[in-house]
C-alpha cells in the first residue's frame, strides 16, 4: 500500500527547492498588479489592493507547483507540452480562486454567473507568470565528448591546474564552494580557485553536465539516480552524493539523463 504524504512532504511540494525565486516572482507581479490597479482595483485603498494581488499570486503558486511536481512526476512532456498542459489545468483552478477572494474582498456572495468573467484575465496573468519561470529558470551548462578521437587528453586544459596527483585521474564531480571549486576525482579530491562555468568550458572532451547552480558532474561518474520527497540526486563513483535541481531536471531528462 503507498504510504500516504506527511505533512512536511506536502510542505516541500508546495514551498520547491527554489522557492525564494519562485515566490519572489509572485510578489513581484503583486507589486506589478498593485500599482497598475489592474482589472479594476484601483478603486481599493493600497494596502489592501496589494493584499488582495498577493493571495492571488500567492494562491496561484501555490496551484501551479502542485500541478508541476505532478506532471514533473507522471509526466515526460516537452516544454511547450508542459505549459500546455499546465494551463488547462491551473487556469480554471486559479479562476475559483480569483472569483472566491473577489466576492470577499467586496464582502458579498459569490455570483455563478460572474464567474466566465474572471477566466480571461486569469489566463493573460497566468501565461505572463509563467512566462517569466521560463525565462528565469537556467537550462545546465554543459561540457561534451569530442566526436573523435584526439591526442590530447580530454578536459586537459583543466587538468593543468589541479595538482600533481590528479592530473590524470578521472574527474567525477566539480562543487562550488564560494569561490573555489572542490573536485572530485578517482585520486581524492582537491580545491582550486576558480569559477564553476569556467571550469565547464575547460571540460570538453568529458561528457558532463551542470546538475545544480554549484554542481556538474561528468555522466560516466553516475552510479544511480536517487529520487527521495520530490527531489532527485545522482549517485557518483567515490560515494558521492550531487543534488539535482528541480531547473535543470526538464533539461537533463530531454538530455536523457534522468
Amino acid at each position: 500500500m503507498a504510504r500516504l504524504k506527511t505533512p512536511i512532504a506536502w510542505l516541500k511540494i508546495i514551498v520547491g527547492p527554489d522557492w525564494m525565486r519562485t515566490y519572489g516572482i509572485a510578489t513581484g507581479m503583486a507589486l506589478v498588479l498593485c500599482f497598475t490597479g489592474a482589472n479594476g482595483t484601483n478603486a481599493l485603498p493600497l494596502a489592501p489592493r496589494f493584499l488582495y494581488w498577493l493571495s492571488l499570486m500567492a494562491g496561484g503558486t501555490i496551484i501551479a507547483q502542485i500541478a508541476g511536481r505532478l506532471l514533473d512526476r507522471y509526466t515526460n512532456l516537452n516544454l511547450w507540452q508542459t505549459i500546455t498542459v499546465m494551463m488547462l489545468c491551473i487556469t480554471p483552478l486559479i479562476t475559483i480562486l480569483a472569483w472566491l477572494v473577489t466576492a470577499g474582498v467586496n464582502h458579498r456572495a459569490p455570483q455563478v454567473e460572474t464567474l466566465i468573467v474572471y477566466i480571461p484575465p486569469v489566463l493573460v496573468i497566468s501565461l505572463a507568470m509563467t512566462g517569466l519561470h521560463v525565462l528565469v529558470s537556467r537550462q545546465p551548462v554543459q561540457s561534451h565528448a569530442f566526436a573523435t578521437a584526439q591526442t590530447l587528453e580530454p578536459g586537459v586544459a583543466f587538468r593543468e591546474r589541479l595538482p600533481f596527483k590528479h592530473r590524470h585521474a578521472d574527474i567525477f564531480a566539480l562543487a562550488a564552494e564560494d569561490h573555489y571549486l572542490r573536485v572530485h576525482t578517482s585520486a581524492g579530491e582537491t580545491l582550486i580557485l576558480m569559477r564553476l562555468y569556467d571550469a565547464i568550458r575547460e571540460l570538453d572532451g568529458i561528457e558532463g553536465s551542470q546538475v545544480h547552480r554549484s554542481w556538474w558532474v561528468a555522466k560516466d561518474a553516475i552510479a544511480d539516480v536517487i529520487r527521495s520527497d520530490g527531489r532527485i540526486s545522482f549517485s557518483l563513483k567515490g560515494g558521492l552524493s550531487a543534488p539535482v535541481s528541480r531547473s535543470y531536471q526538464k533539461a537533463l531528462k530531454q538530455d536523457g539523463w534522468l
